[in-house]
C-alpha cells in the first residue's frame, strides 16, 4: 500500500452507546433534553484511528468537548444541533473511554470502547528518538539510554556520531571528538557507536548514525593539530564564504561551516557515511545540518564557478537555486556512496519545520528560502528513505495559526512521498501534551514521529506517560 493510501482518513458510522452521565447543574431546568443524542462510533480498534465522530443534540454550538489524556479531538465544524469531530486514539489502552460535551446547561458523556489488538499484532509506526552527542559520556550512559528508550516504546534511535567534522566512532577519516576526552583526536578507549549498536540490538532498537553534514568547528580559535587532521586544517578552502567575500570566521559559541559547493566537502561527507554503514551494523545514516546557515553564505570560488557553468545552459538560474542544487548534490552523493557500501542501509534527514511560508506567517524562516534546503526535491528524486521535519512548535487553538503544529504536520505528510516522521520538541510539555502531539501527527497521516530528545524526556519525567498513553501498543517501524 502506498504512503498516500495509508494516509487516507478512515471513518466509521456504527452503533450508539450513550452513557447517560448527564449532569444538568443546579441552575438548569429539570426537563432539559440530552445534550448528546447520537454518537458514532462506539467500539473500535486502534488500527482504525482516526475516526469521524458526530455529536447531535441541543445547544452544541457553545459546547466544550473533552476526552482522556491520550485522546486528540479536533472539531471539524459545529452548529447549534451538531458537532463533527475527528478523534485520534491510537495510543489509547483497551477498555471504555469517554467523550464529554459541556455547555452552560449541563454535561453529557458518551462512551466508546477501544478493542485490544490481536495477539502478536502491532502498529505500523516508526518511533524515533534523537540522542545527541551531549547526552552520553560513557558506555554505561548509552546502556541506560537504550533501556529507557526501549521500555518507553521507541523502535529507532538516531544516535549522533559526527558533530563538527569529528568522530564519535573509530574513523580513519576524521579525528576523535574532543567531547569524549577533552582533546581532539585522542582515543577515548571505547567506541560510542559500537556500544550503541550492540546495546540497541539487545533491546530491539534499530540504531541510525546521526551525522551533521556541514557544521565544521565551534570556537574562536582553529582546531588543534590531530591525527587525522581536522578538515579545516587540512583543507582551509573548505570553509564557507560570505557574500562580501570574507571567509566565515572562527566565532565563540557558534559554528564555522563547510561549504557544499566544494567537491571535497561532498566527497568527505559521502565517504564518512559509507565508512559508517560498511563498518557498523546500523540501520542507516541520518543527516542533520544539511543546509546553509543563511542565504548570506557561501560565495566561495567553487560554488560561484559551478553557478557560472550552469548558467551556460540556464541563463536565468539564480544563485539561491544553485546553492539548493549543491545541497541536493551532496545528499545524492551520500546516498550513492552508502548504498554502494550497504544496499540495505536507509538514508533519512532532519529538515526544517517549515518548507515554504504558504500561509504568509510573519517572522518565520523556511527551509526552501531561508536556508536553501529543498528537501522536497530530494523526495521527488528518491534520494531519501524518510524525512523528519523538525516541527518544534505546539498545536494552536485555531488550525493554521502561526507555527501551528497541526497544520505543519498535515503539510509535510500530504506533500512528501517518502515516510514522514514528524519531529517534536518536548521541553515544557507534560505527558498529556506529548501524547496529543503524537496523536495529531498520526492523524496527519505521518508514518511516525521523532522526539527531541533523550535528555528532554528524562528532565520532564515523561517515560511513563509515553508508555501508558502514546506508545501503549507495540509498533513495528515503517520501512
Amino acid at each position: 500500500m502506498s504512503a498516500a493510501s495509508r494516509r487516507a482518513l478512515r471513518t466509521l458510522a456504527v452503533g450508539l452507546l450513550l452513557a447517560g452521565c448527564r449532569d444538568a447543574g443546579p441552575s438548569a431546568p429539570e426537563a432539559l433534553p440530552p445534550l448528546i443524542e447520537a454518537v458514532s462510533p462506539s467500539s473500535v480498534s486502534p488500527l482504525l484511528s482516526p475516526l469521524q465522530v458526530t455529536l447531535s443534540g441541543d445547544r452544541l454550538a457553545s459546547a466544550e468537548v473533552t476526552g482522556p489524556p491520550f485522546l486528540y479531538l479536533e472539531v471539524l465544524d459545529r452548529s447549534e444541533r451538531e458537532i463533527r469531530l475527528r478523534v485520534g486514539f491510537r495510543g489509547g489502552p483497551p477498555g471504555t473511554h469517554w467523550i464529554r460535551a459541556q455547555t452552560q446547561d449541563g454535561q453529557d458523556s458518551v462512551a466508546f470502547t477501544v478493542q485490544p489488538l490481536a495477539a502478536g499484532d502491532s502498529l505500523p509506526e516508526t518511533r524515533a528518538l534523537w540522542v545527541s552527542r551531549f547526552e552520553y559520556a560513557s558506555a554505561s550512559d548509552i546502556g541506560t539510554i537504550m533501556t529507557q528508550a526501549a521500555d518507553a516504546g521507541f523502535n529507532v534511535v538516531y544516535f549522533q556520531v559526527r558533530g563538527r567534522a569529528d568522530a564519535f566512532y573509530r574513523s580513519s577519516l576524521e579525528p576523535w571528538a574532543a567531547n569524549l576526552t577533552g582533546t581532539l583526536g585522542k582515543d577515548p578507549g571505547w567506541d560510542p557507536l559500537g556500544v550503541a549498536v550492540e546495546e540497541g540490538r539487545r533491546r530491539g532498537l534499530e540504531v541510525h548514525a546521526w551525522i551533521n553534514a556541514f557544521t565544521g568547528w565551534a570556537g574562536s580559535t582553529p582546531p588543534p593539530v590531530s591525527v587525522p587532521l581536522h578538515a579545516f586544517l587540512e583543507h582551509p578552502d573548505w570553509a564557507m564564504v560570505k557574500s562580501d567575500g570574507t571567509v566565515m570566521p572562527y566565532v565563540s559559541n557558534d559554528s564555522r561551516w563547510l561549504t557544499p559547493g566544494h567537491p571535497g566537502v561532498r566527497t568527505r561527507l559521502a565517504a564518512v557515511a559509507a565508512d559508517i554503514v560498511r563498518t557498523y551494523d546500523v540501520g542507516g545514516i541520518h543527516l542533520d545540518f544539511i543546509r546553509y546557515p543563511s542565504t548570506d553564505y557561501s560565495y566561495d570560488a567553487p560554488s560561484l564557478a559551478a553557478w557560472d557553468s550552469a548558467k551556460v545552459k540556464e541563463p536565468g538560474l539564480g544563485f539561491d537555486e544553485m546553492r539548493r542544487r549543491l545541497v541536493t548534490r551532496a545528499v545524492a552523493e551520500v546516498r550513492d556512496s552508502m548504498k554502494a557500501a550497504d544496499p540495505s542501509s536507509k538514508l533519512s534527514a532532519a529538515v526544517w519545520g517549515i518548507f515554504q511560508n504558504t500561509r504568509g506567517w510573519s517572522g518565520v524562516s523556511t527551509g526552501y528560502g531561508s536556508i536553501l534546503q529543498d528537501a522536497r526535491e530530494w523526495d521527488r528524486q528518491g534520494l531519501v528513505d524518510a524525512l523528519a521535519p523538525m516541527v518544534y512548535w505546539t498545536i494552536k487553538p485555531t488550525y493554521g495559526d502561526r507555527l501551528d503544529y497541526a497544520w505543519l504536520a498535515d503539510d509535510h505528510a500530504a506533500n512528501v512521498k517518502a515516510p514522514v516522521f514528524v519531529g517534536m520538541y518536548v521541553p515544557d510539555m507534560d505527558g498529556t501534551a506529548v501524547a496529543r502531539h503524537i496523536e495529531r501527527a498520526r492523524m496527519a497521516g505521518a508514518e511516525g514521529i521523532a522526539v527531541f530528545s533523550y535528555s528532554s524526556l528524562e528532565a520532564g519525567g515523561l517515560w511513563t506517560s509515553l508508555r501508558q498513553w502514546a506508545f501503549y501498543w507495540p509498533a513495528r517501524k515503517v520501512e
